[in-house]
């Protein structure tokens, strides 16, 4: 990130910059070839599978290049919890002044 040659012995960093949505399949183990008494068994299922995120692009950086990122990452993080904040706050107030009956002169 700031292009500069870290000297000797100086720990790097691992720095995610890009990564997106990952929807993982879960995976099924196949029957067994033999039977067992009078019963075949199940179906197991080995990997239930999930959501997360994967990695697109990471970066090695020096120890100041990476507290930089995140002190920036943290503060886009606290900017997305206000607005969504903000957001919630303005639709409770859409409902409440739509639940409040209207005054209508005759």
């Amino acid at each position: 990130m700031c292009s500069k040659v870290a000297g000797a012995g100086i720990k790097a960093m691992r720095v995610t910059v890009v990564s997106r949505p990952k929807e993982y399949r879960g995976t099924v183990e196949e029957f067994p070839r033999r039977r067992f008494g009078r019963f075949r068994e199940t179906r197991k299922p080995r990997d239930r599978g999930g959501k997360g995120h994967e990695i697109v692009k990471e970066l090695m950086v020096c120890a100041s290049c990476g507290a930089a990122h995140r002190e920036k990452q943290a503060a886009i993080e606290a900017a997305a919890v206000a607005a969504a904040e903000a957001a919630e706050a303005v639709a409770e107030a859409t409902e409440s002044d739509a639940e409040a009956p209207a005054l209508v002169d005759e």
